[in-house]
């Protein structure tokens, strides 16, 4: 699953407000995974140099190279049951998990679940 591409090498991409990307993409190549400050993990993404894997698509009757920075985290085990693309990231901070609860306790489509021991 790739995002974009967006920033400099389309600025008009709908995921652009104010010049940057709202889903911060592109994200850095970095040799190992980390968390963040924000508690989410910085995913290890290899850059070209570092065995890391480019695809060409094409961008307003152009070609472009991109490389791992805008490739979306993705769980293929379901991608394959659901039938569908979905992002998948995990958190390891109160501020993720608040967010996470907020979020599926949203409008219309609220989800119920529970913690069992």
């Amino acid at each position: 699953m790739v995002h974009g591409p967006c920033g400099a090498l389309n600025p008009l991409s709908l995921c652009m407000a104010d010049g940057k990307c709202t889903k911060r993409y592109p994200r850095p190549l970095v040799a190992e995974t980390v968390t963040g400050n924000d508690g989410y993990p910085v995913y290890r993404r290899r850059s070209k140099e570092d065995n890391g894997r480019t695809i060409k698509v094409k961008v307003q009757n152009q070609e472009i190279e991109i490389g791992n920075e805008f490739i979306v985290p993705y769980c293929p085990l379901l991608s394959r049951i659901f039938e569908t693309h979905a992002n998948v990231e995990s958190g390891h901070s109160a501020k993720s998990i608040k967010c996470l609860c907020k979020y599926v306790t949203k409008g219309s489509d609220m989800a119920v679940f529970g913690i069992a021991s």
